[in-house]
């Protein structure tokens, strides 16, 4: 079989037809579209660089980009790795010619701006008929995107980890009270002090428990876009004392001094009262959390025609200057203080700065660095006074109504029993059931005004209980899902279900409370009202 060579068809070529095919051949590097540079002398003291290259390199066509340059010239660019300076010897190209070798490496590529880019290199070195080196080229490949990805996927992999492990730690710590607090009730049962103690240490936790579970629903509703503000005008200082009520009982714990400097006239904002008494309490408990015993926090509040600005300083343990362009990212922490911050997952700050920036208002952080205390400033825009028909506030609270039929259903026997137990205290008469087909057959009998299913059923689930109640009973009864899920699409199919309301574990008494009078109305077909939670129950503003 004939063999032919790449070289094979010039062979004959005469000194003119070889130097236009190697005008030729140089016109197709310069224009190729993968950037290319040819080291044109062994010491690499001359290397040029095709167009894709040089707009890569962000220098003009025609400079020369040797890293090595002779004396009087400058190198434009530097080459790393790991962040780290190449020596001049161990260069990509110098190395290949002075070890006869083909080489490929990845570097970080330092332009003149102080960019970074990083590169897939890939050297051969040029023979001359004698076989010495004169020179080499290399073919160079753009990964930046590939490597970032890369990275922010390593990082994003790391915080995870970190995140899970705060989140272990974070329900142990009231765990542990709640499982003493259970024994301390078991001994000392003849002790009503105790037990009312036990009892209130029980709900502290409690609640510490629920504002978890709420940050994490809240953090799924973050990345998914999906948080709904239920807007109307409200008086900034209303937010502001009730964001304060939240957190006093940790600054009086901390025994930090709180100053508030608020105008005395109406600082009017088109806003969700709940969401934004929720951003300032995050802010609040971030600097009681990060302050030593006895530290300052001040709260001052200014406001023009267009703006009212919120600043809220703190004598703590400031922000180190590396750290400040992160403060705001998911589940941040600060690493050195995290033992002392009494409790949290790193979320509530990056939820607040989506909170505030829906509200079309901004936040930013400030610090002279560690030790030296730290200010959130939050701007929101100013409602114009006459937009600013009534200022909402919260709603009194409903009392409890006249005795209702209640029909709970769960699979735990634990939970109908406290909920039949708790119910009965306020007066209601109660039926429990374990799985859905048994809630629809107590239903048929016992005529009940209010079912509270739980969806994860054996033989039926709340769905399809629901269903089969709503088939009985039609539309004179209020069917409730209790249920630890809590999504978007959780609540649509309880809707398509039949179900009047949507409620996630555990549910607040007061909720049940409201609910239950709600029921004795007949069932309620309006929106929900600007006392309604996201998740479809009625609440106070939380105490975050």
């Amino acid at each position: 079989m004939l063999e032919i060579g790449p070289f094979d068809a010039i062979g004959n070529l005469g000194a003119d037809e070889l130097r236009l095919r190697l005008r030729s051949l140089i016109a197709i590097i310069e224009r190729a579209p993968v950037p290319i540079a040819i080291a044109h002398d062994p010491d690499c003291r001359i290397i040029t660089a095709n167009r894709a290259l040089a707009r890569l390199l962000r220098v003009p066509p025609d400079v020369n980009i040797s890293l090595t340059p002779p004396p009087g010239e400058k190198a434009p660019y530097k080459i790393q790795h790991e962040g780290e300076d190449v020596p001049s010897d161990v260069l990509p190209m110098q190395y290949a010619i002075a070890h006869r070798t083909t080489f490929s490496n990845e570097i970080e590529i330092v332009r003149d701006d102080g960019s970074v880019l990083h590169v897939q290199n890939d050297i051969e070195p040029l023979y001359d008929m004698h076989g010495d080196v004169y020179g080499c080229v290399s073919v160079c490949v753009d990964i930046t995107d590939r490597k970032l990805a890369e990275m922010a996927l390593r990082d994003a992999d790391r915080r995870k980890d970190e995140f899970l492990a705060t989140l272990s730690h974070e329900l142990r710590n009231p765990l542990a009270p709640i499982r003493a607090a259970l024994e301390v009730m078991r001994r000392g049962r003849g002790d009503q002090d105790l037990v009312d103690k036990a009892r209130t240490t029980m709900e502290r936790q409690m609640q510490h428990l629920v504002r978890l579970t709420d940050d994490l629903l809240d953090v799924a509703r973050i990345t998914q876009n999906k948080i709904d503000l239920r807007r109307s005008p409200i008086d900034l200082r209303t937010v502001l004392q009730s964001a304060v009520e939240g957190t006093t009982p940790l600054m009086e714990a901390r025994a930090h001094t709180l100053t508030l400097r608020v105008p005395e006239r109406p600082l009017q904002v088109d806003g969700d009262f709940t969401r934004l008494t929720q951003a300032f309490a995050n802010i609040l408990n971030n600097a009681a959390k990060y302050t030593d015993h006895g530290g300052r926090i001040t709260v001052t509040v200014e406001a023009t025609a267009e703006t009212i600005t919120a600043a809220v300083e703190d004598s703590g343990a400031g922000i180190p200057p590396a750290m400040l362009p992160h403060i705001f990212d998911m589940f941040t922490q600060l690493q050195e203080h995290r033992d002392r911050t009494q409790g949290g997952l790193g979320i509530g700050l990056a939820l607040t700065r989506r909170l505030i920036e829906l509200h079309g208002g901004s936040i930013d952080a400030a610090s002279d660095g560690p030790g030296r205390g730290s200010t959130f400033t939050i701007r929101l825009p100013a409602l114009v006074a006459s937009a600013a028909v009534a200022v909402a506030s919260p709603a009194a609270e409903v009392g409890r109504g006249p005795a209702r039929r209640v029909l709970v259903a769960d699979d735990n026997p634990d939970t109908t029993e406290m909920m039949r137990v708790m119910l009965e205290l306020s007066g209601h008469e109660v039926e429990v059931a374990g799985d859905g087909w048994s809630a629809a057959e107590k239903a048929k009998v016992f005529n009940p005004d209010i079912v509270i299913l739980d969806i994860g059923m054996p033989r039926v689930d709340g769905y399809e209980a629901a269903r089969q109640i709503r088939e009985q009973l039609g539309g004179r009864v209020v069917l409730v899902a209790l249920t630890g899920w809590g999504q978007d699409d959780d609540k649509r199919r309880s809707r398509e279900a039949g179900f009047d309301h949507h409620l996630t574990k555990p549910p607040d008494p007061e909720t049940l409370d409201r609910l239950i009078v709600e029921c004795g109305r007949g069932r309620v077909e309006k929106a929900p009202s600007s006392r309604e939670q996201g998740d479809g129950s009625f609440a106070k503003p939380p105490r975050r």
